[in-house]
């Protein structure tokens, strides 16, 4: 993001590395990245949440960006605890609204059907995470040792951008090579594949909507990798969630049409503080 300033913060399992930017009277924001990405791909989205007057904290998962790998299961305990002892260390103690992107969404949904009282809204961009009609299969990327050679070929290939415009392909490749040269980025995203469901999070989505949580949810008609389906099943799990298909869009919806991105957050925060009322 441009004018941010750049943190850590030492949590239980290690640094993590987060960019804050906006007034400090702002409302808070706490924006989660994708399986394979880090706080950078907000790069674009970032600058128009401060000039729209957001308080934005841009956070890297373990294992990705400048945040620490360690050396653990990457499974929905370890993200739930990062952000719970996040928000803690960097002192938001007021109802926070998140945006997740792809499994970021996942990560965001579950953490907010765990901590109700810590989420105001739900901002979901392409979420993972659904119940979908065929299974997440691993085939044999999930058997030790055989896998982990498999993913040294295939990994990069599966780290990389999916978006339609060149540039912003060649930004967010190169920003995965240079992420991928601190050690431990690799084993931590095959980790994640492993142990993290990425199509086991429906009953997060349902408590969230039994809950109440005002949510927003995006998907890109192109999308290869979220099917449009997905869309009908969060419905179904949120039935008061307002769900979004974009037109000739695709995976990266922050990167490609931040815009669009910032227009469906502004709308959300007004139905937030209407409901609030």
């Amino acid at each position: 993001m441009a004018e941010h300033s750049e943190y850590f913060v030492d949590l239980s399992q290690g640094r993590v590395h987060f960019r804050y930017a906006g007034a400090d009277d702002g409302p808070p924001l706490v924006l989660v990245h994708g399986f394979s990405y880090a706080s950078w791909m907000y790069n674009f989205l970032g600058p128009l949440l401060v000039e729209a007057g957001f308080r934005v904290f841009a956070v890297d998962l373990y294992g990705r960006g400048f945040s620490d790998r360690p050396r653990v299961r990457h499974d929905r305990g370890l993200y739930n605890r990062m952000l719970s002892e996040f928000l803690d260390a960097v002192a938001l103690d007021e109802p926070v609204t998140m945006v997740g992107n792809s499994m970021g969404g996942g990560v965001v949904t579950d953490f907010a059907a765990h901590h109700p009282g810590q989420v105001r809204a739900l901002l979901l961009v392409v979420p993972a995470g659904l119940r979908l009609g065929r299974p997440m299969s691993l085939g044999w990327l999930g058997v030790p040792i055989i896998g982990d050679l498999i993913w040294r070929w295939v990994g990069p290939g599966l780290a990389s951008s999916t978006s339609k415009v060149r540039a912003v392909r060649d930004m967010v490749n190169s920003a995965v090579r240079q992420q991928a040269k601190i050690p431990g980025y690799y084993p931590s995203l095959l980790s994640t594949l492993r142990n993290y469901p990425m199509d086991g999070l429906q009953e997060s989505f349902e408590a969230v909507g039994v809950q109440g949580t005002p949510v927003t949810a995006l998907f890109g008609a192109d999308d290869a990798l979220i099917p449009l389906e997905a869309a009908t099943i969060l419905q179904d799990a949120i039935p008061k969630a307002e769900v979004q298909i974009i037109d000739d869009q695709g995976h990266d919806l922050a990167l490609d049409c931040p815009e669009l991105v910032l227009d469906a957050l502004q709308a959300l925060m007004a139905r937030t503080s209407e409901t609030a009322e």
